[in-house]
């Protein structure tokens, strides 16, 4: 059983293909301190509620994600970023896998403190599509670490969370 969030995966690709805006991965930057973050300048350390996110990119408005400051309750943070190299576009398989295993690889276990097979907290994506990486040089691949699936709310970083 994959421990994905699978509304943001699916969401995540729409969204990248829908244009400039999702690449979780360049625009605008922050709107406002913590207000909404352009999604193509999305940073490790951001720290959001998932269901806002996947409202907002389900209703199309993709060039701004709710944000919030981590102190504030919210159930995901975004805790790793990687630009990926290739020179043309891997296809979306090949970087739906890189995606999976970079996101609950070794960066899961060093910002969570246990290993992705043994945590309760679960991971989610965001990466390139062809489009996106045509039209707005798109190559990053960012995962986040999500509380969602079990409905609880966090202050503070899920960084040495240990569980």
């Amino acid at each position: 059983m994959s421990n994905f969030s699978p509304l943001l995966r699916t969401a995540g690709v729409s969204v990248l293909a829908a244009g400039s805006v999702f690449a979780l991965s360049g625009c605008g930057a922050l709107m406002s301190f913590m207000g909404a973050g352009n999604v193509m300048e999305l940073n490790v350390g951001d720290c959001f509620v998932e269901e806002q996110m996947n409202t907002a990119l389900a209703s199309g408005e993709v060039s701004n994600i709710p944000l919030v400051d981590c102190a504030e309750e919210h159930d995901s943070e975004f805790f790793f970023a990687y630009d990926m190299t290739e020179a043309e576009y891997p296809g979306e398989d090949a970087t739906l896998t890189q995606a999976e295993e970079l996101c609950t690889g070794e960066e899961f276990t060093n910002f969570i403190g246990v290993p992705y097979s043994e945590s309760e907290i679960y991971a989610g994506h965001l990466y390139p599509t062809q489009e996106s990486w045509d039209q707005f040089n798109d190559r990053e691949i960012i995962c986040y670490a999500t509380t969602s699936t079990s409905g609880e709310m966090v202050t503070g970083t899920l960084s040495g969370a240990n569980r």
